[in-house]
């Protein structure tokens, strides 16, 4: 008997998966780009395609910064991009934020398998004596070769989903 309980809920989970799943075009696919730095450190991109191009969702990198009293900060930050992202026209690319916390210029290529272009990223900081100074990369090099992609399942408002409760095997919606 047991056995043919947990066969009935296996069908039901199934049936109810195939029913709530999203169609092909609701899945948002991400290519995934990675390289090293000239200053042999990492930077990444997240990028979507869709109907109206190409854009960078998400970024991340890790750097070096050279200080005005010639101490240096390992730094390591990212960005994630609402909306469409920074667009990528003719596989060209530029991003630029500049605000009271620091000054980012992004700029490069980034093709179907490999990119590649410049930053540099300026931030304000203390000396050990509370004295202001500025923070900098200057201009660095970056590579980044195409990794992977990955497929995020969109679930439409008012869908319904499923609970699974190993412990007692029933499940509930």
């Amino acid at each position: 008997m047991r056995r043919h309980g947990a066969l009935v809920t296996a069908i039901m989970v199934s049936v109810l998966v195939v029913a709530t799943a999203a169609p092909a075009q609701a899945a948002t696919r991400l290519r995934v780009y990675r390289g090293p730095t000239s200053q042999d450190q990492t930077i990444a991109f997240r990028v979507i395609q869709n109907d109206n191009g190409r854009f960078i969702k998400e970024l991340s990198m890790q750097i070096t910064l050279t200080c005005e009293d010639a101490t240096t900060q390992d730094f390591g930050f990212g960005y994630g991009f609402g909306g469409r992202g920074i667009p990528i026209t003719d596989g060209a690319f530029s991003f630029d934020d500049v605000n009271q916390f620091n000054a980012l210029h992004l700029s490069g290529q980034l093709g179907w398998l490999h990119g590649e272009g410049t930053l540099s990223l300026a931030l304000p900081s203390l000396t050990t004596d509370e004295q202001a100074q500025l923070c900098a990369t200057g201009d660095v090099a970056w590579e980044a070769e195409y990794v992977r992609t990955i497929t995020h399942r969109r679930i439409a408002p008012g869908t319904p989903t499923v609970r699974l409760t190993s412990d007692t095997g029933r499940f509930s919606a």
